[in-house]
């Protein structure tokens, strides 16, 4: 049976902020924690269902708060604000990290924006249970959380979100963009990564690709920062 609680402000609080410290840099560590992860979401076919995304902040929720993310559909984008738990009841979790205790949701939507994907339930317990396990084992439970893969807003492979973030109004804002263009951005972070099954003339690849990325604007966690979401919402 899979645990769940909502985030706490301590849960944000604990996090590094994106635009203050180094939390985007991934050492040979990451990356073969990474690298297994990727391989367990393979073994147990939930790959086109899992993104593992680094735990970061960009600003930090009010007591009783939950982050939202809702679809914008004129023009497409998404935009994500804390926002009161008691008055948005019926949103579900669309990222979690792990804590001793279970599963903690620190990213929320309403049901109308899963699509066809389910929410999390207890069907996905034993396998959320092995993404923590092997965290806990490379020393990452701080470092790496879970995301769901969703597409609200049905983007195409040559479509990527573009975020931008407004600590003033403690906003993040998404738009369409072109993939190929926003990619090639310098000074990228990558924040989220899913895998996918490659079959070739011999044996299968699992293969990492970006699923979002960020870059600081400026000096200072107060200065609007960009993100592009590399395929966060598509489904191969």
């Amino acid at each position: 049976m899979l645990t769940m609680r909502d985030h706490d402000v301590e849960d944000y609080t604990v996090l590094a902020d994106m635009d203050a410290t180094d939390v985007g840099v991934l050492s040979a560590e990451d990356q073969a924690c990474l690298d297994e992860i990727g391989q367990y979401l393979v073994a147990t076919d939930t790959w086109q269902r899992f993104a593992i995304w680094l735990l970061h902040k960009h600003f930090e929720p009010a007591p009783g708060e939950v982050f939202v993310e809702a679809a914008v559909h004129a023009p497409r984008g998404t935009r994500t604000t804390p926002r009161g738990r008691a008055a948005v009841a019926a949103v579900q979790p669309t990222s979690v990290r792990f804590d001793t205790a279970g599963v903690v949701g620190m990213e929320f939507a309403d049901p109308g924006d899963f699509g066809d994907t389910d929410p999390f339930g207890d069907q996905d317990a034993t396998v959320l249970a092995g993404i923590a396990e092997r965290l806990g084992t490379h020393g990452k439970i701080d470092r790496f959380g879970v995301r769901l893969i969703r597409n609200p807003l049905g983007l195409t492979d040559a479509e990527v979100l573009h975020e931008t973030c407004d600590t003033s109004h403690r906003t993040l804002n998404c738009t369409v963009g072109n993939r190929e263009e926003l990619l090639t951005e310098h000074h990228a972070v990558q924040t989220a990564w899913r895998w996918k099954l490659i079959h070739g003339t011999t044996t299968p690849t699992v293969m990492q690709e970006c699923q979002a990325t960020c870059h600081s604007a400026g000096e200072g966690h107060d200065l609007a920062h960009d993100s592009i979401r590399d395929d966060e919402f598509g489904n191969d």
